[in-house]
Formats: C-alpha cells, structure tokens, sequence
C-alpha cells in the first residue's frame, strides 16, 4: 500500500493560496496602475473625451497586470532558481508544455477581441451622427485656421428680417452662400459640433487635446469630426502635421497686452475652441454681432477689406506683420506702409495694380528676401483659394490705408 507523502498536500494547498494571492495582487495592481490616468493627461472636456479615457484606463489596466505579471516572474525566477555558490552545472532540460502555450494563446486572444469591440464601440460612439449638430467648416491653411458658420434666414439674428437686408444680401442667404468666418471656433456647452474640415494647400491635422479629437485634413478630400464639449471654457487648438516653417503658428497662444485703461491683461491669439456657458451667451458674444456685421457691411471699401482680414477668412495674419490688425508674422513681408511701398515698387505700374498682381499671381512680384511660399487666390469658384474680385478690391483698398502717417 502506497502512502502519500507526510505534507505534500500542505505544499500543494500553500502554493495555490500564493498563486491565488498573487493574481489577486496583479488585478488590484493592474486596476490602480489605470487609475493614475488622469494625472498625466487634461480633464476630459467633452462627452468623447469621457468614452475616450474610460477606454485609455481599461487599456492601461489590462496593461499594468500584465507588466505586473511579467516582472513578478522574471523576480520570483531569479530568486527561486538563481545558482548556488559553486554550481555550474547545466539548468535541467526543458521541452513543451501543452497548458502552459494555451494558456498564453487563449489569454492574449481573448484580450484583443475584447478590446477590439470596445475599442469599435467608442469609435463607433464618437463619429456618429448626433441630434441637433451644430455645423462648422473649417479650412486649414499655412499658416491659419478658419471657421465658418452658414447664415439662413433661421439663424439671423433677433430682430432682423430678409426684409431688413440689401437684396443682394438677402438673395445669398436664401441660396445658403453667405457664411461668419473667424480664426476662433465657437459653440457652448453640450451642443453637438460637426466639422467639415479642407485645406487649401498641404496636409494639417486638427487636434484639440482636451476634447480628444483629432483628424487630419488631407488634400483634395473632405473629412470629418464630431465632438459635444461638456465644460465651458477657452481650448487650445493645435496643428498636429508639420505643414512648413510657420507650422508653431497654427496653435493658439496667450498674450499679454495692456487694455484702453492701461491695465495689464491676457488676450488669447490664434487657434482656440471657445465653448460658452450657454446658448444665449454664444449668440449674445459672438454669433449675432458677427453676422450683423456680415449683414451690414460698411460702405467704406477700406473698411470692409479690414474686417476680411480680421476676420481669418484668408491666412494673411500668421505670415505677415501689420500693427494695425495686430499681425506679428514672419514668413511673410512687412505690411507696414505697405501702400506707400505699392506705389514705389515698379514706376510703371500703379499701387493698385501691383496689389491686385501681387494677390493674383504673388510670385511675379516676390520681395527680395521671401520665398515662395504666398498662395495664389484665384477668382475662379472651382479653383482652390477663391478670392471673389470684389473682396479683392476691398482688401486693396484697405492695404492702400496702411501708410507711414497711418502709423
């Protein structure tokens, strides 16, 4: 009669409480390993924001139990089965072992198609169609931003009629051609946002890290992105593709300036994601008074030709500098006196035609010193950069301003 052997089963019994311990410690490890993902990253600002994160930290669980396991062998290897003083000797041979390949087969399967459906999930969550979206296009450009809000007769601001409007006005808003551009992109909180994104010249990408979104714009396409911002609040937009030599200039960055009282303030330039506590306040700051002015635009050419430059529509402002509009560019030359310049360039040409040529057809008349890099706007609707002739003019007329007594 074979007897087992005197605590075989207190070895058997003591080795599956540690391996019961130590997966216990693994998962709990794991778990705490995922929640440290909010110190690294911003607070999440958007409902896809939320699905995102929730994703990143099972990942990053699953992540940290694994790391945990592995090192926890590799230690427990080292210590276990570590050579003792004086032993050269060869580790005993080793070859196979059926459950153990089954088990590291099945467990990381098992793995990738859970993340897989999740992962889908929330890809699936986040680019879905929402109710009540609230559409924007944006262009890319080097080196600038642009939105643009469409103006319908349901959206006009309070008060305000198609018969209010010039009938040329009227006409384009029925036809659904007259759009509020701004290099800031605004909405409010828990709206819905849908951009229709292109770009005029080379590939961008849009990033709002604190929304969790991003999309490259890529030439000669349309793409496209939804996010529902949940916190109100200034978000800073960044260009995520090397686009050129002004690719830091298509982020936003704050300014400290100094406002009419003389009081040291900081203003936000450039790229930003403007998310208002409310619909009310996204009409009353920055919605109706910018499609009043679209409505109602000055008589004064000069003026009109401002507002389209301060307005973003075109990317003159990340390349050039100019005082009055608060340009600080580099790439670009100095538009400073620019319309004194115009008119001493080439004695045979006008100040008006030199920036009517420059704007067309830009490297005719390159300034020593600057490369090519100036688009060309086109006055065709099917060519890229369009540049209707009548906003040409304006701007022609406002460039004229810009001379040394104006400074």
């Amino acid at each position: 009669m074979n007897l087992p052997k005197l605590g075989s089963n207190n070895r058997g019994s003591n080795a599956l409480v540690w391996i019961i311990v130590a997966g216990i410690a693994i998962i709990v490890g794991g778990i705490a390993i995922g929640t440290t993902q909010p110190l690294f990253s911003l607070p999440a600002s958007s409902a896809e924001a939320q699905q995102v994160d929730s994703l990143f930290r099972f990942m990053l669980s699953i992540g940290g139990m694994i790391f945990l396991l592995v090192e926890g062998v590799l230690v427990y290897s080292i210590l276990r089965f570590r050579a003792k003083a004086g032993d050269i000797s060869d580790g005993p041979p080793i070859q196979g072992n059926t459950t153990l390949e089954l088990v590291w087969t099945v467990i990381p399967a098992i793995i990738v198609v859970v993340l897989t459906l999740y992962s889908f999930q929330v890809w699936t969550n986040t680019h879905s169609v929402k109710p009540n979206e609230l559409a924007v296009n944006a262009q890319g450009a080097r080196f600038a931003w642009t939105f643009s809000y469409p103006i319908t007769e349901d959206t006009l601001p309070s008060g305000v009629t198609l018969a209010d409007l010039d009938p040329a006005i009227a006409q384009q808003v029925q036809n659904g051609e007259l759009f509020v551009n701004n290099t800031q992109l605004h909405t409010w909180v828990n709206r819905p946002v849908f951009l229709s994104m292109t770009t005029q010249d080379v590939n961008h990408a849009f990033w709002v890290p604190a929304m969790r979104v991003k999309q490259d714009l890529i030439a000669g396409r349309t793409t496209q992105i939804r996010f529902t911002p949940i916190e109100a609040g200034p978000y800073r937009i960044v260009c995520a593709e090397l686009c050129g030599s002004g690719h830091g200039a298509m982020a936003g960055e704050v300014v400290n300036t100094r406002d009419d009282a003389g009081n040291e303030v900081q203003e936000l330039v450039g790229a930003w994601l403007i998310v208002h506590a409310t619909e009310e306040d996204f009409l009353r700051e920055f919605y109706d008074p910018a499609v009043r002015a679209v409505l109602f635009p000055p008589e004064d050419p000069a003026l009109r030709g401002r507002a389209l430059l301060e307005s973003g529509v075109y990317p003159c402002a990340t390349c050039h500098v100019l005082d009055d509009l608060g340009w600080v560019g580099v790439i670009g030359p100095n538009l400073n006196g620019i319309g004194d310049r115009a008119a001493e360039r080439l004695p045979s040409v006008s100040a008006q035609d030199y920036l009517h040529q420059s704007l067309r057809l830009p490297y005719d008349y390159l300034v020593p010193g600057y490369g090519a890099l100036m688009p060309q706007f086109n006055d065709e609707t099917s060519e890229p950069n369009y540049m209707p002739e009548e906003h040409l003019n304006d701007i022609i007329a406002y460039l004229l301003t810009q001379t040394a007594n104006s400074q």
